[in-house]
């Protein structure tokens, strides 16, 4: 299983947003250093489907340019006393494959892990939502009549063939989506090539096109990207200031005599406002607004270190796991009341003070945790704190361990009890978590 780097996709990145982001479409031919087989192959979607536990939307099918009602392919499975409506029959979707079908495989980077890397590196370069969607044509079929997406799509061709014509980019581009074009009145296309394993199509939002397989069964990935318009980012931009100032908190009646002229003030203060945004700053929340919306969950073996951490001896190399928030609510004494993953532990403050001075991933040995403390003190520690996922088991040659290494000076473990974080101040790096599914892609 290979990774996807996002110059692999976009080349250059100076050349693509100079001349060919939100201008044209672009053909980039043998753009890939991994191999097309090790970043998704056709048995791999077998696995997928095989799984018995895929269900609507996760899976599309389209015939002679038309979607495939789902019913064609779908069953009611109970599962564990719950009536599931939509599992998808491995054998029905085999069948009309066979008969000319093609597979739309959505959000793919929810099932494998290079895939999910990839969407978050391209969401990390446009700070917008990416997704990557899989598509499976039996040869010479076309998938899809002409049409035009909501989303910019990166097409990386895997195997087999697959002919495209792409149209230029209208004058006006409202974000929607279209299906079912006429060919004839779209008039000559921008590109019109055939691609092979290897080879990157950029086709921009509401760009037409078409594509049709070759000799041979098709497999391509679109990686697709959620447009940020300038529409959008402005109501993000005055959301953003409204929703802070009790200014704009009142509730008006509309039918009052006086609600046109109060809301000529609103506008009034709306427009002061707007006047002493700072652009470079606002943009820079935007970004990083833009990238936690979209981030997805990061792959981790959380079970598998949680099983391991009773393993854990005296010379144990661990690592602490920023994804994991330690939040402090209180003091009493010299110890600190916190909030790790919604439970409460009371921790001896020089352990919490160790976390908060080292970054996600500095190392320490389990017995040298609490350098004031025994070695069986400070591992016992070390246990209970790789059991709540603060810190994780890492494999590391001995002696190794990286300037930075944790350490903390006083002696004691946590015990916790069930209970909700109210005001409190982080410790360490945070992440956060969940996507949402963006429309488009194309076939």
């Amino acid at each position: 299983m290979q990774t996807l780097e996002p110059d692999e996709i976009l080349g250059d990145p100076a050349i693509f947003f100079g001349r060919y982001f939100n201008r044209e479409p672009f053909l980039r031919r043998s753009a890939l250093r991994a191999d097309p087989a090790q970043v998704l192959s056709i048995a791999d979607l077998d696995t997928v489907i095989n799984s018995e536990a895929i269900r609507l939307p996760y899976l599309d099918v389209a015939k002679d340019g038309k979607q495939v009602p789902t019913a064609a392919y779908t069953e009611p499975v109970v599962v564990q006393g719950t009536y599931v409506t939509d599992r998808v029959v491995p054998a029905r979707i085999a069948s009309l494959f066979r008969s000319g079908a093609t597979l739309t495989f959505n959000s793919l980077n929810h099932h494998r892990a290079n895939l999910r890397a990839l969407a978050a590196s391209m969401t990390a370069v446009f700070a917008a939502q990416s997704e990557v969607i899989g598509f499976l044509t039996p040869a010479t079929r076309r998938g899809l009549a002409p049409h035009y997406d909501p989303v910019d799509v990166f097409v990386v061709q895997l195997a087999g063939s697959k002919s495209w014509k792409v149209w230029p980019v209208p004058p006006r581009r409202r974000g929607d989506d279209l299906g079912n074009l006429n060919e004839a009145e779209l008039g000559e296309p921008a590109i019109a090539a055939t691609l092979e394993p290897g080879d990157v199509l950029y086709v921009p939002y509401n760009c037409a096109h078409v594509a049709t397989a070759g000799d041979r069964v098709s497999l391509h990935l679109s990686i697709t990207v959620q447009p940020r318009r300038w529409a959008g980012l402005l109501e993000e931009v005055v959301a953003h200031l409204v929703r802070d100032d009790p200014r704009f908190w009142g509730n008006p009646w509309l039918r009052d005599e006086t609600t046109p002229a109060r809301l000529r003030e609103m506008l009034d203060f709306l427009t002061d406002r707007l006047s002493t945004v700072d652009g470079e700053a606002e943009v820079t929340r935007l970004i990083a607004e833009g990238i936690e919306r979209a981030k997805g969950t990061d792959a981790f073996a959380a079970l598998a270190d949680a099983a391991a951490a009773d393993a854990i001896q005296p010379d144990s190399m661990l690592a602490r796991d920023g994804r994991v928030r330690v939040d402090v609510i209180g003091y009493e004494g010299d110890r600190v009341r916190a909030a790790i993953d919604g439970a409460i532990y009371a921790l001896p403050n020089t352990v919490v003070e160790a976390l908060s001075a080292h970054p996600d991933g500095a190392t320490c040995r389990a017995g040298t945790l609490l350098p004031n403390s025994s070695s069986d003190v400070s591992t016992r520690t070390a246990r209970t704190l790789a059991r709540i996922g603060v810190l994780r088991p890492v494999s590391r040659a001995p002696g190794s361990a990286r300037r930075g290494d944790l350490t903390g000076s006083a002696a004691g473990s946590p015990t916790g009890s069930r209970g909700t974080p109210r005001q409190h101040r982080a410790v360490g790096p945070t992440t956060g978590g969940g996507g949402r599914s963006s429309p488009g892609g194309t076939g």
